[in-house]
């Protein structure tokens, strides 16, 4: 057994084993929970339910303090303009100029804030768990065009190599003596990148060719009825898991109707 199947079989988890369908079901349930409800309490509650996906699944959880520091961004910002421009603000925190920073406002920013989080520390666990074969397959299954997926498939492929390449293009150009992060901001931004982006530019679209190539001797298009590799299959694990994916989404709807939440977003 070679070292790269060692490693994919430490890193196979049940989470691994579901069906993407199951998987996709699963992100779709919990986004209806995080998309239709405003109880902070509730949208806290789903970040611990996928976080504890995640630890099923061996996702390591310095991803998501990752993810917080990203998005933290965002999140001050939201909660900032929400604070002073609230429609429903009544007690005020504190004055700035004309500005009024509202209670109302800021739980309101909290709580989108707390919505987006909770949308997107669910991505992870369809997308870092499911090999791109499979995945595809999956779409199939769902009766999508074989061109969309086969985009997606592609895109998805892309995007690493795409990366890499920017990173593999900075370090031999500075090999050669044009160290980017040496030069000052303002010229950085107006010059600084064009030796950088158009030899990326070139590569990619030489890429993209042999792509086509490679896909055109193969028949793509070809009027016949495909077959994928993975063939998908539901067992217990994924009828069970989706039972009780549904009954967490039906409890964390009943808790968010019948428990008040912290302020009153409707209007007066």
């Amino acid at each position: 057994m070679t070292i790269l199947a060692l490693r994919h079989a430490r890193e196979m988890s049940p989470v691994h084993a579901l069906n993407p369908l199951t998987k996709l079901l699963v992100v779709a349930i919990f986004w209806l929970v995080s998309l239709g409800q405003f109880n902070p309490l509730v949208l806290i509650g789903l970040i611990l339910v996928a976080l504890t996906f995640w630890r099923v699944a061996r996702i390591p959880l310095r991803g998501f303090a990752h993810l917080l520091i990203t998005l933290s961004i965002v999140f001050i910002v939201l909660t900032t303009i929400n604070g002073f421009m609230f429609y429903n603000g009544k007690t005020a925190l504190f004055r700035l100029g004309p500005g009024t920073f509202t209670l109302e406002g800021f739980w309101f920013g909290v709580t989108i804030s707390l919505k987006i989080l909770s949308a997107v520390t669910f991505i992870p666990i369809l997308t870092f768990t499911t090999p791109m074969p499979r995945l595809m397959a999956a779409m199939a299954r769902l009766r999508l065009p074989y061109k969309f997926i086969f985009t997606f498939g592609v895109a998805m492929r892309f995007t690493p190599m795409v990366a890499q390449t920017y990173r593999d293009i900075v370090a031999s150009q500075r090999l050669r003596g044009y160290d980017l992060s040496a030069m000052p901001p303002i010229p950085r931004v107006f010059r600084g990148y064009i030796p950088i982006f158009i030899p990326l530019v070139l590569t990619l679209l030489r890429r993209a060719a042999d792509l086509d190539i490679a896909i055109e001797s193969r028949a793509f298009g070809a009027p016949v009825q495909r077959t994928y590799l993975e063939e998908l299959r539901f067992g217990i694990r994924d009828y069970s898991v989706i039972a009780v994916s549904v009954a967490v989404f039906v409890l964390l709807f009943l808790y968010g109707s019948l428990i008040p939440q912290l302020v009153n977003f409707s209007h007066s």
